[in-house]
């Protein structure tokens, strides 16, 4: 019988975890906090504490295995809607049986003594040392992944952005910029951002003569702007912002809520008019 230590379980759980959500992350282009990646990974890794009982039979463990999957991608993602939050469950449960896979593979092939499965919940006895080597170990294979595919599927960077609101209907030529990681500060959905010039016809009045109408009276009646905070070389600010009804990239239907940016046109030049956040994708 082998000895299995809770804080070796939680930790070794908690790493698998975060890295499970770090590539459902990754694959579904779906942006997460870290404190949230580390509280999905938290719940995932108490979960784990299942090994402790008696064996689970198949149909109620499965069942289980399905409340926690769901339980952990809500806690790392929040609220979403019914569509994504599907998505992002879908994911995490493909890449932990996929995980799942390479571990049973190692059990069958090399039955490791410091390898236990039980209820489906994997228990590795490293020492502290090892558990970081592993944990650095993976996280770089992780990143260098990450940089791979997220270099091949940026190759073409310039498409057709459609945006829709309000019956109007703007088509431009957008840049998908890796940089863009802008998010709305209420929603987290992610931001387009478009010169002003480009987008004046489809922006709301309040939010397009923000920036030009100085008066204090007219800017506190305006409560139905909304900022989106930037930082970059050339200094930092709040960008008016508002919420697109459809969002079209090479005529493909985005399946996020996306909000768009009006920024000034000498920060767009080129031949596009409108920086993509690479999640959206």
């Amino acid at each position: 019988m082998q000895t299995i230590y809770i804080d070796i379980l939680l930790c070794v759980n908690m790493v698998i975890n975060y890295l499970l959500l770090s590539a459902t992350s990754f694959y579904t282009h779906t942006q997460i906090r870290l404190k949230r990646l580390l509280l999905g990974a938290a719940v995932g890794a108490v979960c784990s504490l299942s090994i402790l009982l008696p064996e689970i039979p198949l149909a109620v463990n499965i069942i289980f295995k399905a409340i926690v999957g769901g339980v952990t991608v809500f806690s790392a993602f929040g609220r979403k809607r019914k569509n994504e939050f599907i998505k992002l469950y879908a994911v995490f449960l493909i890449a932990t049986f996929f995980f799942g896979g390479i571990v049973i593979a190692l059990w069958f092939l090399f039955t490791p003594k410091n390898l236990l499965i039980k209820n489906s919940v994997v228990y590795i006895n490293l020492s502290p040392i090892m558990l970081i080597v592993y944990s650095a170990i993976c996280y770089c294979a992780f990143r260098i992944v990450n940089t791979i595919a997220g270099k091949h599927r940026v190759k073409n960077t310039v498409c057709t952005l459609t945006i829709v609101y309000s019956s109007n209907v703007l088509r431009i030529n957008a840049k998908i910029d890796t940089g863009n990681t802008l998010v709305e500060p209420f929603s987290q959905c992610p931001v387009i951002v478009i010169g002003r010039t480009a987008a004046q016809h489809i922006t709301p009045k309040e939010v397009y003569e923000y920036e030009t109408v100085s008066t204090l009276s007219y800017r506190t009646s305006i409560n139905s702007v909304r900022f989106v905070p930037f930082s970059s070389i050339g200094g930092s600010g709040l960008l008016p912002c508002f919420k697109a009804e459809r969002v079209y990239i090479n005529d493909t239907l985005c399946d996020k809520n996306v909000f768009i940016a009006l920024c000034s046109d000498k920060h767009i030049r080129g031949d596009f008019q409108a920086l993509i956040p690479y999640e959206i994708l």
